[in-house]
């Protein structure tokens, strides 16, 4: 039986205490989904920055105007 299942069969036998219990699974289990999603994506965006980072130090053009702009 699912959480879900679970939960509905609580309130219906009048438990709801094990429903609540029950429900507040079901919403961190949802957290936990959007925060692994949200790492993914940061590490996707991550890799991305890397990579423009690496071909604007491999140009030249781009490494002088970083030191300029640092000094």
């Amino acid at each position: 039986m699912t959480i879900e299942e679970q939960e509905r069969q609580a309130y219906a036998s009048g438990d709801t205490a094990l429903a609540d219990a029950l429900a507040r699974v079901i919403d961190l289990e949802n957290e936990a989904c959007e925060l692994r999603a949200a790492a993914a994506e940061a590490e996707s965006e991550i890799e991305h920055l890397k990579r423009i980072l690496s071909d604007a130090l491999a140009d030249d053009c781009w490494r002088e105007r970083a030191a300029a702009a640092i000094e």
